[in-house]
């Protein structure tokens, strides 16, 4: 029963391991910066979710339901945002620092692009921009995982009460 109840947990984690080394092999070929990157970590997410609630076994006495699906999914997605976030914390500021910078370079090179673009103001205000960024991105790991976490929950739970897979 109690391994059960922390099978989310596992199957979190796993995908949050994934999901790091993923990011990681990503920053050491400097490919991180690839449009394409986050609609591979989102499929990957995703993918995982809808699996780990097609994995999920049911107590004989708990009626299989959307509900009880999708709250399993949506708890798998909350493990793997949660230690998501925390690499991102560790990437930001210990792993990758220099991965701010090459955020913030990209948008001066857009910004050059568009009239009114004033230099000295964007000298003067680059530890601010520096600190938006960090924050931004902190923010966005946390939010964009829980919302394809969410989706890939309710696919699932979907699937597995369509097909009848919800047997022990």
């Amino acid at each position: 029963m109690a391994e059960q109840q922390k099978a989310h947990i596992n199957i979190g984690l796993v995908l949050a391991a994934l999901l790091v080394i993923i990011d990681i092999v990503l920053q050491l070929s400097h490919q991180k910066m690839q449009p394409w990157v986050l609609y591979a970590d989102s499929i990957v997410l995703l993918i995982g979710v809808v699996v780990a609630v097609q994995l999920k076994k049911s107590n004989p006495e708990e009626a299989i339901t959307f509900s009880n699906l999708f709250g399993y999914g949506f708890k798998v997605s909350v493990v793997t945002a949660c230690i998501l976030f925390l690499y991102t914390i560790l990437s930001l500021y210990l792993f990758f620092p220099g991965y701010v910078t090459d955020i913030y370079n990209q948008s001066i090179l857009l910004a050059q692009k568009t009239n009114g673009f004033d230099a000295a103001k964007v000298a003067q205000n680059k530890e601010m921009a520096i600190k938006v960024i960090r924050i931004s991105t902190l923010s966005s790991v946390v939010m964009y995982n829980l919302a394809v976490g969410i989706v890939g929950a309710a696919i699932g739970a979907i699937i597995k009460l369509v097909t009848g897979t919800n047997k022990k």
